[in-house]
C-alpha cells in the first residue's frame, strides 16, 4: 500500500516536474526494480563478508564506453589503452567481434548485454574476415579507434590494404587519436565526474536502474560532489557493510545528476538510481 501511494503521488507531481524530459523512465517498472533490489540487498546477512557487494555487482551488465578488441594473435599481446577518468573499458575476443557485436544508433552491443561507444583496436595484424566485420560496424556508424591494421594474416596484402584504406576514410574511424579525443568526437560524456581524487567506480546497468559502486582509494574525508551520467532518476546511497539505504542530496542537471555524499578513506559505498526523481533537487542534512 505504501509503494502504491508513493506511485500515485509521484504521478501527480510529475506534471509539474517536466515529465516529458524523461519519457524513457517507466515509473512502475522502476519502482518494481527498486523493490526487488532492496529485498535482495537487505536479505544478505551481516555475517557474510562482502555479501551485499557481491549481490549488487551481480546485477545487470557492466557499462563500458570502450570495448577493446584483443586481436587474433593471443591475449599475451593485450594492452589496455590509456582511459581517461570517468570512463571504463572491457575487452572482447574474436568470437564476440564476429558473431555477437552489433550496432544500434551508433552504440555497440553484444548479445550478452555489454554495450559501449568505441571499439578500440590494439593489434595491427588480423584476418580479412575480421577486417570485413570491422568494415561493417564502421558502415553502421560505430566509432572505431586505436591501431590501424597493416598486416593480413590470411590473404594478399593488396586486397587487405585496399579495404583498410576504404574503411579508414570514414569520419567515425580514427587512428593516431587518443581515446579521450575520440570519445569527445563521438559526443560521449564521462560516466562519472568529480574533483575528489581517488574515487574509483564500477557501473552496472539494469533496464530500470543504474548501480554505481564507489571506492575511496584516496585520502579525501568529507562530502564528495559527483556528477553521474544518469538523468531523471533519484539516487539513494546503499551501505554494503550495514545494509542501510538512505537518501542523499542531489540536483538534476542538463547532462546528468550531481550527487553529494559523505566518504572517508577506504570507504566503499553504492549509489543506486531507480525511482523517477519527483523533484529537481533534494538537500539531505
Amino acid at each position: 500500500m505504501k509503494r502504491l501511494l508513493i506511485g500515485i503521488l509521484t504521478v501527480a507531481v510529475v506534471a509539474g516536474c517536466g515529465r516529458s524530459r524523461y519519457d524513457h523512465i517507466d515509473i512502475a517498472a522502476s519502482e518494481k526494480a527498486l523493490a526487488a533490489l532492496e529485498a535482495g540487498f537487505v536479505s544478505v546477512p551481516d555475517s557474510l563478508p562482502g555479501g551485499r557487494t557481491a549481490y549488487l555487482m551481480g546485477q545487470g551488465v557492466p557499462v563500458a564506453d570502450i570495448l577493446v578488441y584483443r586481436g587474433e594473435v593471443g591475449d599475451s599481446l593485450f594492452r589496455q589503452p590509456s582511459v581517461p577518468y570517468g570512463f571504463a573499458c572491457e575487452s572482447i575476443g574474436t568470437s564476440v567481434l564476429k558473431d555477437s557485436l552489433h550496432t544500434r544508433a551508433g552504440r555497440l552491443f553484444t548479445d550478452g548485454g555489454l554495450n559501449g561507444r568505441l571499439l578500440y583496436l590494439q593489434d595491427r595484424r588480423m584476418t580479412k574476415a575480421v577486417l570485413d566485420r570491422i568494415a561493417e560496424l564502421a558502415a553502421e556508424g560505430a566509432f572505431i579507434g586505436g591501431v590501424k591494421p597493416a598486416e593480413c594474416l590470411d590473404t594478399t596484402s593488396e586486397v587487405f590494404l585496399r579495404t583498410v584504406e576504404k574503411v579508414w576514410l570514414s569520419g567515425n574511424v580514427m587512428s593516431g587519436k587518443t581515446v579521450k579525443s575520440i570519445l569527445k568526437a563521438a559526443g560521449v560524456r564521462p560516466d562519472m565526474k568529480t574533483k575528489v581524487e581517488g574515487l574509483a567506480f564500477q557501473h552496472r546497468h539494469l533496464p530500470d536502474a543504474e548501480i554505481y559502486r564507489i571506492c575511496n582509494t584516496g585520502y579525501h574525508s568529507g562530502p564528495a560532489k559527483v556528477r553521474f551520467r544518469v538523468r531523471g532518476r533519484q539516487p539513494l546511497q546503499w551501505n554494503p557493510d550495514t545494509g542501510e539505504i538512505r537518501p542523499v542530496s542531489y540536483k538534476l542537471k542538463k547532462r546528468g545528476t550531481r550527487v553529494t555524499f559523505y566518504t572517508v578513506p577506504g570507504d566503499e559505498t553504492f549509489i543506486v538510481f531507480a525511482s523517477f526523481a519527483d523533484r529537481k533537487k533534494l538537500k539531505v542534512k
